[in-house]
């Protein structure tokens, strides 16, 4: 390795072994999980690793795995829940629903965090992100007499927790 390539790509073990084992998912995931596929995917995702940390700079891994756990175990529950709430709507005659498009003014900043956000709020039950507007989520709500707002902003406080970002209030 030359001189000028090890200092524009300072070598870091955690993450060279994160992009692998993210490329070893991935290869899992798209053989379904077929052993036999890893004759051909152990050097794949060799090639891909290296070829990651060549051509993309250190990714700086900012995660808090504490926030991370935690946050999962409220997706979770909160995916448990507005899920019986949209079920319980379907099939009741009267069907009290009130869809509409808001507008939720972002607090996180411009990066990965907030297409987590987005990402989230539309594999939530009763709420879909139509799109991500500069600083604004639009959300298709199922029901705007819930506390979307509400509950977008604990959403959005658990993932500025797992990616250790500070919040600032929304314009």
């Amino acid at each position: 390795m030359s001189k000028k390539f090890a200092k524009k790509h300072p070598f870091n073990y955690l993450d060279v072994a994160i992009r692998a084992a993210l490329f070893a998912a991935l290869w899992w995931a798209l053989n379904e999980g077929d052993n036999a596929a890893w004759t051909l995917g152990a050097p794949v995702v060799v090639l891909a690793t290296l070829l990651s940390v060549a051509i993309l700079p250190r990714l700086g891994w900012r995660f808090s795995l504490s926030g991370l756990l935690r946050f999962a175990l409220y997706f979770l529950r909160e995916s448990l829940l507005s899920s019986v709430d949209v079920a319980s709507r379907v099939f009741r005659p009267q069907m009290p629903l009130q869809p509409d498009l808001l507008r939720y003014p972002l607090r996180l900043p411009a990066d990965s965090s907030r297409v987590l956000l987005a990402a989230v709020t539309s594999l939530l039950p009763g709420t879909f992100c139509a799109n991500l507007e500069g600083d604004e989520l639009v959300i298709h709500a199922l029901d705007t007499a819930m506390p979307i707002h509400d509950s977008l902003r604990r959403i959005e406080a658990r993932i500025a927790t797992v990616y250790r970002h500070e919040l600032t209030e929304a314009p």
